[in-house]
């Protein structure tokens, strides 16, 4: 995938959000780019990112958001969902701080754990980023 058509899917994504958030969250490291793009396209000011490791089999929050997030929309972004645990653990950590979570992302693929609130469409292999 070249930066051109990252752009554009990020724009296809942008118009199939119903959603107005007052924060957008990126995971690091994936969800970073088109969180910073999305905040551009919808207009969201107030963007953060929130780090999710894997260890062993479970996902652990090592980065948190200190900001109060009480009540907010949240749009919760990621790149991609392969198991989509990542997404499971930051969505769970977002919403145990008070935020109200939409999540989203480009790519999901068929054994993800969750679906997405908002995706373009399901992929039966990995996607390359232009970033990686």
């Amino acid at each position: 995938m070249t930066w051109e058509e990252f752009e554009e899917e990020i724009k296809n994504l942008s118009s199939k959000i119903n959603y107005t958030p007052d924060v957008i969250v990126g995971i690091v490291r994936g969800g970073i780019i088109p969180a910073r793009l999305l905040s551009k396209n919808l207009n969201v000011k107030n963007m953060y990112a929130i780090i999710v490791k894997k260890v062993n089999d479970e996902r652990k929050i090592t980065a948190e958001i200190s900001e109060d997030i009480t009540s907010k929309q949240v749009l919760l972004v990621e790149d991609m969902l392969e198991t989509g645990r990542s997404l499971i653990a930051a969505k769970k950590y977002l919403e145990q701080k008070g935020a109200i979570v939409k999540t989203v992302c480009l790519y999901t693929m068929p054994h993800s754990e969750i679906k997405p609130d908002f995706y373009l469409k399901e992929v039966e292999e990995e996607i390359n980023f232009p970033w990686e």
